[in-house]
Protein backbone atom coordinates (compact mmCIF):
# COMPACT_ATOMS: atom_id res chain seq x y z
CA UNK A 1 0.00 0.00 0.00
CA UNK A 2 2.96 2.42 0.34
CA UNK A 3 3.40 2.40 -2.92
CA UNK A 4 -0.20 3.43 -3.77
CA UNK A 5 -0.53 6.10 -1.51
CA UNK A 6 1.84 8.96 0.08
CA UNK A 7 1.70 11.62 2.20
CA UNK A 8 2.66 14.15 0.59
CA UNK A 9 1.18 18.05 0.12
CA UNK A 10 -1.78 18.84 -2.24
CA UNK A 11 -0.77 20.72 -5.77
CA UNK A 12 -2.42 24.19 -5.53
CA UNK A 13 -5.13 23.89 -7.99
CA UNK A 14 -8.21 26.41 -8.52
CA UNK A 15 -10.43 23.94 -10.85
CA UNK A 16 -13.07 22.06 -9.48
CA UNK A 17 -14.76 18.91 -10.24
CA UNK A 18 -18.30 18.49 -9.33
CA UNK A 19 -19.56 15.23 -7.94
CA UNK A 20 -23.93 14.83 -7.76
CA UNK A 21 -24.67 12.61 -5.50
CA UNK A 22 -27.75 10.45 -4.77
CA UNK A 23 -29.93 13.07 -3.92
CA UNK A 24 -29.15 15.91 -6.50
CA UNK A 25 -26.52 17.63 -4.29
CA UNK A 26 -23.56 18.78 -6.04
CA UNK A 27 -19.98 18.73 -4.45
CA UNK A 28 -16.99 20.75 -5.96
CA UNK A 29 -13.84 17.94 -6.06
CA UNK A 30 -10.06 19.16 -6.22
CA UNK A 31 -8.69 16.22 -8.19
CA UNK A 32 -5.54 14.56 -7.09
CA UNK A 33 -3.34 12.07 -8.25
CA UNK A 34 -4.14 8.79 -6.42
CA UNK A 35 0.03 8.40 -5.96
CA UNK A 36 -0.12 11.91 -3.90
CA UNK A 37 -3.06 11.21 -2.27
CA UNK A 38 -3.17 13.09 1.07
CA UNK A 39 -5.45 11.71 3.36
CA UNK A 40 -6.04 14.63 5.83
CA UNK A 41 -8.49 14.83 8.76
CA UNK A 42 -9.67 18.05 7.64
CA UNK A 43 -10.55 16.63 3.95
CA UNK A 44 -13.26 14.06 2.00
CA UNK A 45 -11.96 11.82 -0.10
CA UNK A 46 -13.42 10.27 -3.26
CA UNK A 47 -12.09 7.07 -4.94
CA UNK A 48 -13.12 6.96 -8.61
CA UNK A 49 -13.26 4.53 -11.46
CA UNK A 50 -13.45 5.04 -14.91
CA UNK A 51 -16.49 3.20 -16.97
CA UNK A 52 -17.60 3.49 -20.23
CA UNK A 53 -20.50 5.58 -19.43
CA UNK A 54 -18.34 8.20 -17.48
CA UNK A 55 -16.75 7.70 -13.77
CA UNK A 56 -17.99 5.57 -10.55
CA UNK A 57 -17.36 6.84 -6.83
CA UNK A 58 -15.69 3.32 -5.45
CA UNK A 59 -15.20 4.39 -1.85
CA UNK A 60 -15.83 7.90 0.04
CA UNK A 61 -14.45 8.73 3.68
CA UNK A 62 -11.63 10.63 5.61
CA UNK A 63 -8.09 9.43 7.03
CA UNK A 64 -10.49 9.00 10.73
CA UNK A 65 -12.43 6.28 8.78
CA UNK A 66 -9.51 4.34 7.65
CA UNK A 67 -8.39 4.39 11.46
CA UNK A 68 -11.41 4.03 13.06
CA UNK A 69 -13.52 2.35 10.88
CA UNK A 70 -12.59 -1.41 10.16
CA UNK A 71 -15.62 -2.12 7.51
CA UNK A 72 -14.47 1.57 5.47
CA UNK A 73 -10.45 0.37 5.87
CA UNK A 74 -11.51 -2.60 4.03
CA UNK A 75 -13.25 -1.22 1.46
CA UNK A 76 -10.70 1.44 0.66
CA UNK A 77 -7.66 -1.21 0.40
CA UNK A 78 -10.29 -3.21 -1.85
CA UNK A 79 -11.09 0.43 -4.30
CA UNK A 80 -7.10 2.02 -3.89
CA UNK A 81 -5.83 -1.36 -6.25
CA UNK A 82 -8.39 -0.17 -9.06
CA UNK A 83 -9.34 3.34 -8.85
CA UNK A 84 -8.17 5.69 -11.78
CA UNK A 85 -8.53 8.83 -10.04
CA UNK A 86 -8.60 10.68 -6.65
CA UNK A 87 -10.61 13.59 -5.25
CA UNK A 88 -10.42 15.74 -2.34
CA UNK A 89 -13.41 17.88 -0.71
CA UNK A 90 -12.00 20.41 1.93
CA UNK A 91 -13.79 20.93 4.92
CA UNK A 92 -13.37 23.65 7.67
CA UNK A 93 -10.60 22.10 9.87
CA UNK A 94 -13.03 21.25 12.68
CA UNK A 95 -15.62 20.43 10.29
CA UNK A 96 -16.29 16.66 9.99
CA UNK A 97 -18.24 15.00 7.30
CA UNK A 98 -21.59 13.89 7.93
CA UNK A 99 -22.61 10.59 7.80
CA UNK A 100 -25.12 11.75 4.98
CA UNK A 101 -22.65 13.17 2.98
CA UNK A 102 -20.31 10.15 2.62
CA UNK A 103 -23.57 7.89 1.96
CA UNK A 104 -24.83 10.63 -0.83
CA UNK A 105 -21.72 10.16 -2.26
CA UNK A 106 -21.53 6.58 -2.28
CA UNK A 107 -23.69 5.87 -5.20
CA UNK A 108 -22.08 8.82 -7.34
CA UNK A 109 -21.83 8.39 -10.90
CA UNK A 110 -20.09 11.61 -12.81
CA UNK A 111 -20.97 11.83 -16.70
CA UNK A 112 -17.36 12.67 -18.24
CA UNK A 113 -18.72 13.67 -21.59
CA UNK A 114 -20.91 16.37 -19.86
CA UNK A 115 -18.60 17.77 -17.69
CA UNK A 116 -15.77 18.05 -20.00
CA UNK A 117 -14.31 21.15 -20.42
Amino acid sequence: MSDAIRLVSLPKSDQTIDWQGRTGRVYAFKRSKLSNLNMAGNQLCLLSQISDTGEDALWVGTGDNLIHDEQSRRAFLRAVHVADDAYVLELADDEMPPLTMIWDLEAAHRDTERHAA
